[in-house]
């Protein structure tokens, strides 16, 4: 999956609102850990690096995050295995400490191949870490 052992870059203008992350296979994806780390812009905000849990790691693929709204990434499903019916996330800090409990993730139905926009409503601006685990049980079930 590109989700693990990726590494990013920002894109677009410093002064922009919003800084964005494109998330690339990394060269060394196969001997990494199952973190994605996303590389630092020069100034302003950091991104987490992301490790996606059990058999999520199987299906979603995470690229292009940007701050808006929280932390908005797009999260492409293969269809390897059914879609979870609930994601969720926890923050972690460079300390290793979580935020709080696990947060809903808000994502869209996705078939197998469609890419949808998930939205992290993050608690801390200094996350290390963001954990994604799932639940498989029964259907998607819609996050509002």
């Amino acid at each position: 999956m590109f989700a693990l052992g990726c590494i990013a870059s920002p894109r677009g203008d410093e002064r922009s609102s919003s800084p964005t992350a494109i998330v690339q296979p990394s060269p060394t994806a196969a001997a990494a850990e199952p973190t994605t780390q996303l590389a630092q812009p020069e100034q302003g905000f950091r991104y987490p690096s992301f490790e996606l849990e059990g058999h999520l790691r199987d299906v979603f693929e995470v690229s292009h995050c940007e701050y808006i709204s929280g932390m908005t990434c797009k999260i492409r499903y293969n269809g390897a295995r059914p879609l979870p019916s609930k994601v969720f996330f926890t923050e972690f800090d460079a300390a290793g400490h979580p935020a709080g409990p696990a947060v809903r993730l808000i994502y869209p139905r996705l078939n197998p191949g469609e890419t949808g926009s998930a939205t992290f409503r993050i608690r801390m601006s200094s996350a290390t870490k963001v954990l994604l685990q799932a639940e498989w049980r029964g259907p998607w079930q819609n996050p509002y």
